[in-house]
């Protein structure tokens, strides 16, 4: 399943950035400035290529991912976090499962570990520390300049207060070096989105092929990873959308199409509460109003950065053939076979697979519930004619393909206990 193509740096670290924004406004942006100031100081620092830059920096961007999972966001505001050893678990094991940064990780993981504990530890690659630390006090500068502390000398006291203990002393100097280089009469101020430095390293170093269709599906991941109950329903979507395409004889363009609007369906659900998505029953109708947000969300959150026949298909998952769906009330008429495809395939995963409310249905069930929607005018007839013929070797394709995220999933909440016990 090919998509790749319809990206670039800029485009997809737009999603990325859009994406982690939309689900907690107080961490706002904080990744993007965190790796503005980690980029500055790999500046400083010297002896890292283009590359190597820019992958610590994304990684700078990723660092509080595993917040998402967690309830740690508060404590993350405070200079002094206390615990938070949870998300930053997490987060490595969110960017060693499902990111190219795989090398990289362990600086999530220790993100928050004190130099005179770090420097201690054996069995930690000593370039791991570096970046951890590189982030650290990345991530606590940013926070102590949004807590209102932007006096050059301030800020430079509390990077001397917490040297030796909280931070490196080779790297203290030099974000205190960079704080200098970004103050104007003595008050820290910068502008990361006109930095022309930061604006090369991110985007015009380009990523491979694979870095992008790797760099999308972390997208993915972390909507599905925030909830229990839809760990593998976005790439069980993709898969049966892919099969239906490719059976009803779509060109390898519509194919393609089809995938990546597929894949991104339901990446506005990064915003919703995960008690919503969650929720062990019919929802109200408050609540449906919210969980109903998540198609213009998606609009927003891929903004330009996707085709437009992409961006219909993803948003149009939830139209109807009679004009009852949303979020535009279409009609037949306004709906190609793509978006229909895809809509049919959203709806077998939600059937065929567990939800909070709900154990998995067999086929028979599945089937007949498509079959009456299609009765009711709803849903495409001949799609869901065509899925109902190759239901069993479609679904086996699709269970072959969700296997590995599967069982990695299964294993994350494992790790993450033995890791709070191995580090706490």
């Amino acid at each position: 399943m090919q998509y790749s193509k319809f990206l670039d740096n800029r485009g997809l670290l737009g999603i990325m950035r859009r994406a982690c924004n939309c689900v907690d406004s107080r961490l706002l942006d904080h990744g993007f400035r965190t790796s503005f100031l980690v980029g500055r100081m790999l500046e400083k620092l010297g002896g890292y290529s283009g590359e190597e830059k820019r992958d610590i920096c994304i990684l700078g961007l990723l660092h509080d991912i595993g917040a998402y999972k967690t309830d740690e966001i508060s404590s993350l505001l405070n200079f002094d976090t206390g615990d938070v050893l949870g998300h930053s678990t997490y987060g490595y094991l969110f960017v060693k499962h499902f990111t190219p940064l795989k090398g990289m990780a362990e600086a999530v993981l220790f993100h928050h570990t004190p130099w005179d504990r770090l420097e201690t530890m054996d069995g930690v690659d000593r370039q791991i520390k570096r970046i951890a630390q590189l982030i650290y006090i990345a991530d606590r500068m940013d926070i102590y300049m949004t807590l209102g502390k932007r006096n050059y000398s301030e800020l430079a006291g509390k990077l001397k207060e917490k040297e030796n203990h909280y931070f490196q002393s080779e790297l203290t100097a030099v974000m205190e070096a960079v704080l200098k280089d970004l103050s104007t009469d003595g008050r820290v101020e910068y502008d990361y989105e006109a930095d022309r430095d930061f604006q090369h390293l991110l985007y015009e170093i380009p990523f491979t092929e694979m870095e992008i269709q790797e760099y999308l599906e972390t997208v993915i991941y972390t909507i599905d990873f925030r909830s229990n109950h839809t760990v593998n329903h976005t790439i069980t979507t993709t898969s049966i959308s892919y099969e239906l395409a490719k059976l009803w004889g779509l060109t390898e363009q519509e194919q393609e199409n089809v995938v990546c609007g597929a894949l991104l369906h339901d990446v506005g659900k990064i915003a919703v509460p995960v008690e919503i998505l969650e929720f062990p029953g019919r929802l109200s109708p408050q609540a449906m109003k919210v969980m109903r947000t998540h198609v213009e969300l998606a609009g927003h959150i891929l903004g330009d950065a996707v085709d437009e026949t992409v961006l219909r298909i993803a948003m149009r998952h939830h139209e109807k053939l009679d004009g009852s769906g949303y979020p535009a009330g279409l009609h037949e008429a306004d709906l190609t076979i793509p978006e229909r495809i895809v809509a049919v395939a959203d709806i077998v995963s939600a059937l065929a697979g567990t939800r909070s409310y709900k154990e998995a249905y067999g086929r028979d069930r599945v089937i007949g519930i498509m079959e009456a929607s299609v009765r009711d005018g709803l849903i495409d007839g001949a799609i869901v004619s065509l899925m109902a013929e190759h239901y069993d070797e479609i679904m086996e394709r699709t269970r072959q393909r969700c296997k590995p995220v599967v069982e990695v999933y299964k294993n994350i909440r494992e790790e993450h206990e033995q890791l709070l016990e191995q580090y706490r």
